[in-house]
């Protein structure tokens, strides 16, 4: 009778053993397919909220770098209508120079239809959009910054006026951080595009009219106009150079975040095969044991 309880014992003891090593496999075996530690949280209590406070930092600067991708890709359109602007206010005051010293009505009259032409690439350019949204209208991007048509207008003289101008003087803004936003662009109200404008439609009245004043005010307004412009342009670019800092800076951050979370959840496989291997030895032996202890139980059963 003794000797059966202790067998009894025996194969209890064993069997859980057994269930033991088949769980410890059924871990290996899933760690090795998949390269994870655990299935669930709950199998790593001790990093669980470790874990989940990495996974919130890693989606919350996801989505300030998708912020300021967004905004840089919104400076970027800026900055190539700016670049344009730029192209073309050098050959307004390159028309203007050629009709100021060209006395001829008649030859003037022949300019004309290219000063138009510069005027209406102004305000094409002015009226730029990136994803459906007016890049010089400030915070308003629904709306147009200008809804007029190009018309030939003499200067009408200091301050410039900017009635025309349909947008605000509120910067876009973005959520760059935590309780942190980051604002960027130009507005359309700036002396820059006022200056462009006013001195461009002066060109094309004066070159319509032979009206050699209004001619000399281009001159005068776009030469003010080139040294705003340039500086616009230079707002901008460092703006975008501050954006892509701070990507940057969230980049790494995010390296480091991937690689803490990869130290919790990651398993090295090798290691894991080794386990199985070792556990698979250890399920084996566990298996031949019940099956001899079950022939010595049998045994003493007969007997």
């Amino acid at each position: 009778m003794v000797s059966r309880i202790a067998t009894s014992s025996q194969n209890a003891a064993t069997l859980r053993n057994l269930q033991s090593s088949n769980a410890a496999m059924a871990l290996s075996t899933y760690q090795i397919t998949t390269g994870l530690k655990s299935r669930t949280l709950s199998d790593d209590a001790g990093n669980a909220s470790k874990l989940l406070t990495l996974r919130d930092v890693q989606t919350r600067t996801s989505t300030y770098m998708n912020n300021l991708s967004s905004a840089n890709q919104q400076l970027k359109a800026a900055e190539s209508a700016l670049q344009q602007m730029t192209d073309l206010l050098s050959e307004a005051t390159s028309l203007a120079t050629t009709a100021r010293n060209e006395n001829s009505e008649s030859t003037r009259a022949t300019l004309a239809p290219k000063a138009q032409a510069l005027v209406e690439g102004f305000y094409s350019l002015f009226n730029t959009q990136y994803n459906g949204q007016y890049l010089f209208s400030g915070s308003n991007a629904n709306l147009s910054p200008m809804g007029d048509s190009p018309t030939a207008t003499p200067f009408g003289g200091y301050p410039i006026d900017t009635a025309w101008y349909q947008g605000d003087s509120q910067l876009a803004t973005v959520v760059s951080g935590s309780q942190t936003t980051l604002e960027y662009g130009v507005t359309g109200n700036s002396d820059a595009f006022a200056q462009l404008k006013s001195g461009l439609e002066a060109l094309w009245y004066g070159l319509q009219n032979n009206n050699v004043t209004e001619i000399d005010n281009a001159i005068s307004v776009l030469n003010s106009a080139k040294t705003s412009l340039s500086s616009m342009v230079s707002n901008v670019g460092g703006q975008m150079n501050s954006v892509n800092q701070q990507v940057d800076r969230y980049t790494t951050q995010q390296t480091f975040i991937t690689d803490s979370i990869d130290n919790i959840e990651k398993v090295d496989v090798s290691e894991a095969m080794l386990d199985f291997s070792a556990q698979s030895a250890t399920l084996q032996a566990s298996m031949m044991v019940i099956t001899q202890m079950n022939q010595v139980s049998l045994l003493n059963y007969l007997r």
